[in-house]
Parts: C-alpha cells; sequence; structure tokens
C-alpha cells in the first residue's frame, strides 16, 4: 500500500516541482495600473469655455473675410477643416461674386454644450451657439444697406470641434432651427 500511495502522490509531486521551477519571466505579469493620462478638460464647464474660444476664433475670421471679401487662401489654417471650412469658403465666394459686405463682427450671445466625445488621443466637443448679429449690416459696393427688417437678430448654429492637445479646430458648423435655445 505505501508503494501505491507513492504512485498516486507521484502527480502532485511534479506538479508542485513544475511550479516551484517557474521563474520570473515565466510568471504572468501582474495587471497594469489604469491609465494615468488626464482627461482634457476638467469639467463640461471648462469643455464649453473652450469650445467658444475656438469658435469665436473661427467667426473673427470669417467675419473678417466677410467685411472685406476676397477668396479665401490660409486664412483658416489650423483653425477650420472638413465641413466647417468649406462652408466659410463658400459663404465668401458668394459674398466676392455678388460685391456684398458685412459692416462688422456678429457677437456670441450665448453657448449651450450638447456632448463630449472621448476618442483615440482627441477629444470632439458639440456645443449650440447663438450668434447676435443685432449690430452687423448687410451692405452692397456703393454702401447701400441690403439688411432686410424683418431680419432675425439671433441665430443658433450647432458646432463640432476637434482638440488633440492644446490644438483646436472647428469642423463642423450647421444652422439649427431650435430658436428657442436662443
Amino acid at each position: 500500500m505505501p508503494r501505491r500511495l507513492a504512485l498516486a502522490a507521484l502527480p502532485l509531486v511534479l506538479i508542485v516541482a513544475l511550479l516551484s521551477a517557474c521563474t520570473e519571466s515565466t510568471r504572468i505579469p501582474t495587471a497594469e495600473p489604469p491609465s494615468a493620462t488626464q482627461p482634457l478638460f476638467a469639467s463640461d464647464e471648462e469643455a464649453l469655455e473652450a469650445a467658444t474660444a475656438a469658435y469665436e476664433e473661427y467667426l473673427a475670421v470669417l467675419d473678417s473675410l466677410l467685411q472685406n471679401p476676397q477668396p479665401v487662401t490660409s486664412e483658416f489654417d489650423g483653425i477650420a477643416e472638413e465641413g466647417a471650412l468649406d462652408a466659410a469658403k463658400e459663404s465668401v465666394q458668394q459674398f466676392v461674386d455678388e460685391g456684398v459686405s458685412i459692416s462688422g463682427p456678429r457677437k456670441i450671445g450665448s453657448a449651450e454644450l450638447q456632448q463630449v466625445v472621448d476618442s483615440d488621443g482627441s477629444v470632439e466637443v458639440f456645443a449650440y451657439f447663438c450668434e447676435d448679429v443685432t449690430g452687423v449690416e448687410l451692405t452692397d459696393i456703393a454702401g447701400n444697406s441690403l439688411t432686410r427688417d424683418e431680419r432675425p437678430e439671433h441665430t443658433l448654429f450647432e458646432a463640432r470641434i476637434v482638440f488633440e492637445g492644446q490644438n483646436s479646430v472647428v469642423v463642423g458648423r450647421q444652422f439649427w432651427s431650435n430658436e428657442t435655445s436662443c
């Protein structure tokens, strides 16, 4: 019977011997701690503030070109891309073609955060911006006003701004019909 017990214990001894022979390089590594990278924005308020600054810069460039219409060259480099850049170029070209301009820049009356999307090292911020055009007049080449009395004083737009590190770029801007947000 002792021999039978020894034979039964042999597999157990072999397993223990094999396990004890493991070296540091053959052991399963411990799990890494969660990523230590900090989010780009500490709060929704901070994200909205950064998006508003980027959008204001975009409008400043656009309105500057609309005050003195000339074909777009590199004015939007690092400021706008994709649909926002295409829309800005079309607006400016239309002003050039029609010989019209605006008297001054529009202002952002209010801003509201819609969504913040964190992905692959970049952050997309979607926000609503209420543009105030009360101080802006559309004029023809002779300086005659083309502004209609029934023109709305505020227009709501949805914008998409992409942040990568300290860089931001407006990639989308579209008219939003929900006038109650302005």
